[in-house]
């Protein structure tokens, strides 16, 4: 007895294994002496970044919130835009991804740009800069969208005659089929058939990464795990190949692997197979991913504001008049298709959290104490859903980024902010509203079950469930 109540007394604030927070920043609502917020975490882990969105957008919400379990570092989480410029931009060195983030996903990512910091990450978004340019940009929708979303919209037609069809499942391997393009110049052609294998695999293990990023004990589960040994290794072979074979065929083209390939570092060595293979593994999850699911959860907003649709069917109409597939220029000229994206984004974010490691001891510019070690996290999903940032901010106004100020990176966090904001921001943006337009200009949809709608744990955000549809050819 008397052994339980010091226990409960050493660690009423800080969970057994953990590193002390200052007492005077507030503990979630649902925080226990001993497991912190573990068991709320775990209870219902799909659904757990509602429940943080909750505490943070809460008329009690101070300057900070501990989140706190046991054996791990505690996360701080913030909700101001001053407090995000600064451990983002102002103090980037201090705030770095760490060991943290990188024991969560080195498996799997390696030493890829996402889970890299100081030179290494430096000089990896360097290289992809060069890519990332409007005249490539245009190119791309000249070009490889341009041939891709032919080849959807006839599977589409295909399958609008007979089945539901998940657009979610849709969405994913058309992105994944043409960022495979884009980047490495290889041909997945997962849009023709069953999705290969090791697509699959990355799916699975997005899955298992971000469950690390609440589980403690995933170590120790990992060593349990078989299908998750089996999916990495599918995974890393995946990358190796893709890098032998443009190694055998020597052949120069105007991407990413390209750039990789020839970079030297300060010693004059080139990147081995297994460091390209890093690159080619966190791109190909990073092109696929964002968009797929950023336009999933606009087909939902869509069907759940009928308004929206209309307006955005009208501009559709208007600017391609009997164009069946949208050029650069016309896309470009889509205010308000822009804008539905932005406000989907806005509320359905593709990496919902994010969160970094704090070198040395700090205090915020809310005045928050954050401790060497602990991290410091902020929550793009919660902030889109905040009034003190958004005017109405759960409902669904496109108009919001017509004719107005736009926010700045530290408040719309969708992309993130700082050094590290999204090379590919315009990218999305530009390959998103061409690929919605273009299919609603072809079809009109229907949403079979939306109560079956519903979020997974991931690093990103995706449909637990799918997003199956009617589809109807116009």
């Amino acid at each position: 007895m008397c052994a339980g109540a010091v226990l409960y007394w050493k660690y009423k604030d800080d969970p057994i294994g953990a590193i002390k927070v200052d007492k005077n920043v507030k503990r979630t609502s649902f925080h226990l002496p001993i497991i912190g917020s573990l068991l709320a975490m775990v209870q219902d882990i799909d659904n757990s970044i509602d429940l943080l969105s909750q505490e943070l957008n809460s008329p009690h919400f101070e300057r900070a919130l501990v989140l706190a379990v046991p054996f791990s570092e505690p996360r701080i989480m913030i909700h101001d835009p001053q407090s995000i410029e600064y451990i983002t931009n102002t103090n980037f060195e201090n705030y770095v991804k760490g060991t943290f983030t990188n024991s969560r996903m080195q498996d799997v990512l390696g030493n890829g740009i996402f889970n890299s910091d100081g030179h290494q990450w430096y000089t990896q978004r360097k290289l992809t800069a060069k890519i990332m340019t409007n005249r490539n940009f245009k190119l791309y929708i000249d070009t490889v969208f341009t041939d891709n979303i032919s080849i959807l919209l006839l599977v589409l037609k295909d399958l609008a005659q007979n089945v539901p069809v998940d657009m979610h499942d849709i969405f994913q391997r058309y992105f994944m089929d043409s960022f495979g393009k884009i980047a490495y110049g290889i041909d997945i052609n997962s849009l023709l058939g069953e999705s290969p294998s090791y697509v699959r695999a990355f799916d699975r293990s997005q899955n298992v990464m971000g469950s690390r990023f609440v589980n403690p004990f995933f170590r120790l589960m990992d060593k349990f795990n078989y299908n998750l040994r089996e999916d990495i290794k599918m995974i890393r072979e995946f990358g190796n190949q893709v890098v032998e074979n443009r190694k055998n065929t020597m052949e120069k083209r105007n991407d990413l692997l390209s750039l990789f390939m020839e970079h030297r570092d300060e010693y004059g060595q080139s990147p081995s197979t297994e460091e390209l293979a890093d690159h080619v593994i966190s791109f190909i999850l990073a092109g696929r991913d964002s968009t797929a699911q950023a336009l999933s959860w606009t087909l939902y907003c869509l069907s759940k504001n009928p308004h929206a649709k209309e307006c955005l069917l009208k501009e559709i109409k208007d600017i391609l008049g009997d164009k069946e597939i949208p050029d650069y220029e016309q896309v470009r000229k889509m205010k308000y298709a822009n804008a539905v994206f932005k406000e989907t984004l806005r509320l359905y974010p593709s990496v919902p959290r994010e969160g970094k490691v704090a070198l040395q001891d700090d205090i915020l510019p809310n005045g928050t104490r954050i401790p060497k070690g602990a991290i410091v996290s902020f929550y793009p999903y919660a902030m889109g859903r905040s009034e003190k940032l958004w005017k109405d901010a759960v409902q669904y106004k496109p108009e919001r980024w017509l004719n107005s100020k736009q926010p700045s990176s530290y408040e719309y966090t969708a992309f993130m902010c700082g050094p590290r904001i999204c090379l590919g921001k315009n990218l999305a943006e530009l390959q998103g509203v061409f690929t919605l337009v273009a299919i609603l200009n072809n079809f009109d949809f229907e949403i079979i079950n939306p109560l079956s709608v519903e979020k997974k744990i991931s690093l990103t955000l995706p449909m637990k469930n799918g997003l199956i549809c009617q589809l109807t050819r116009k």
